[in-house]
């Protein structure tokens, strides 16, 4: 019997566990087999005094990744998708499209 998949839409920071983060490994705790998409990639929260630096990803990403799991079958069988901090209007808009 195959685990549940669950498709992880969030951010990722290097110092810190927020979003996918803090996210994935509770769920294979649970059981499940998580597929993670990091929405943005940034150096720590946003909330630090010192600010933060990094990347968000703009929808044409996250379409060209959701397009090379379908190219490989791999979009099929998810029991959910999960998501939380969205860095763009865009990726926002192309999350409706997964």
């Amino acid at each position: 019997m195959s685990l549940p998949r669950v498709l992880s839409i969030q951010s990722h920071t290097v110092h810190g566990y927020v979003g996918n983060k803090s996210a994935v490994f509770p769920l294979q705790l649970l059981g499940f087999e998580v597929d993670p998409i990091n929405s943005v990639q940034f150096s720590n929260h946003t909330g630090y005094a010192g600010g933060f630096r990094g990347e968000v990803l703009q929808g044409a990403q996250l379409t060209a990744l959701v397009d090379g799991l379908h190219s490989n079958g791999l979009l099929e069988g998810y029991a959910c998708v999960l998501t939380g901090y969205i860095g763009s209007a865009s990726f926002l808009h192309a999350v409706l499209d997964v």
